[in-house]
């Protein structure tokens, strides 16, 4: 059984672990992508840690609010769309780019899975298949990579202090 979802609601908690809960990240799919396979609740537990873990190495826009909280969120000095958000709330794209990465996860296509080396020719007997170039062992997750990109500094970004 997993750890038990200490959701971060903007209190700048020193032992909050996630943005979303469980109830809130199946509402979220189902809405959006239908019931599916219907993991466990321990299960969607383990998704979001695996989905906090990779969305907690990010490069945010932005300062943490504190030093003494936990998770990368909230965060000062952030303005999304031309609007500024306080220091004491977590915007809703946080919320959309954790149930995005959580739903990559339950669907087998972790953003951070390794990537496998890519076989040109391969011969077995006299059988012999070729692959086409720059194949990706790898599934790529537009949903994700759109409810990031407000959030994250660009990777050629200067940031002065």
């Amino acid at each position: 059984m997993p750890t038990a979802l200490v959701v971060e609601t903007g209190s700048q908690s020193a032992s909050a672990n996630s943005y979303i809960s469980v109830a809130n990240y199946k509402t979220y799919r189902d809405d959006r992508y239908g019931v599916g396979s219907n993991p466990s609740n321990d299960q969607i537990t383990t998704y979001i840690f695996r989905a906090m873990s990779y969305f907690e190495t990010l490069h945010f826009i932005g300062m943490k609010a504190t030093e003494e909280q936990a998770l990368q969120w909230p965060r000062t000095g952030i303005v999304i769309n031309g609007y500024g958000k306080d220091s004491d709330e977590i915007p809703k794209e946080v919320l959309s780019a954790l149930y995005e990465l959580t739903y990559a996860y339950e669907a087998g296509n972790a953003p951070d899975d390794a990537i496998a080396r890519e076989t040109q020719t391969e011969t077995i007997g006299t059988i012999s298949v070729t692959y086409k170039n720059r194949s990706a062992d790898r599934v790529l997750t537009p949903a994700v990579t759109n409810a990031l990109r407000k959030l994250v500094r660009s990777s050629t970004s200067i940031v002065r202090v």
